[in-house]
């Protein structure tokens, strides 16, 4: 399980399209510090701080899940459709499989978040462990779901513009059932992670059930997988 951990976080940093992201995430985090800094003298410090981290925070929020599905749509079914699944499930159960691979790019985002979280401690010498935890939780729900829509659509180009599509609905459905006072989006509320993260405190552990729920569902669905 921890070979295909480190395989997988390996893999996503050598990727040239991870490392524009990781350079993107930087450096707009740098840019709205910059801003923030500019308005020291009309904010107080302890504000002044929280600014820095909400300007990571709605990066994350708005462009994280296309972040994530971009770059791991195709996390189980590449190894598919190439058949190289067959080398790994003949050296380790499936499940551990799942588990290495979720672990993996779990890793490499949380390797990003520690980068960008850095820019922010270097220029306000503050950390915002809230923020930084909430944004985590985003991620890794969207991580668990990419691997869930990786295993349940066999073709890579689907989840391609499957992963695309979920990416842009999440925030824009997010955002309206947390607002709307329609009844369905009630019930769409407590499907995305928005509104958990919106309440907080203890709200954001349903957050990390979601993930358990979409990591079960993915073992289930790659037992039942013929390699």
């Amino acid at each position: 399980m921890w070979a295909i951990c480190r395989h997988e976080y390996f893999r996503l940093f050598k990727s040239i399209k991870s490392l524009i992201t990781i350079a993107f995430i930087v450096g707009v985090s740098y840019w709205v510090s910059d801003l923030v800094n500019q308005a020291a003298t009309l904010i107080p410090q302890q504000e002044l701080a929280k600014g820095h981290a909400l300007g990571v925070f709605v990066l994350i929020m708005l462009l994280g899940p296309l972040f994530v599905f971009s770059l791991s749509h195709d996390v189980i079914n590449r190894e598919l459709a190439g058949r190289t699944i067959r080398f790994l499930v003949t050296r380790t159960s499936r499940n551990k499989i799942i588990l290495g691979k979720f672990l993996g790019i779990l890793c490499f985002w949380l390797s990003c978040l520690v980068i960008t979280f850095g820019v922010v401690l270097a220029t306000v010498h503050t950390f915002d462990a809230k923020t930084f935890l909430h944004c985590l939780s985003l991620l890794v729900y969207c991580i668990s779901l990419a691997l869930l829509l990786s295993l349940a659509v066999p073709r890579p180009s689907y989840t391609m513009f499957l992963g695309i599509v979920v990416a842009m609905l999440l925030p824009g459905l997010g955002l309206w059932s947390t607002f709307s006072e329609q009844p369905a989006a009630q019930w769409i509320a407590y499907l995305t992670p928005f509104t958990y993260l919106e309440k907080g405190g203890a709200w954001v552990g349903v957050i990390w059930g979601y993930v358990v729920l979409f990591l079960g569902a993915s073992m289930y669905l790659f037992q039942r997988r013929d390699c």
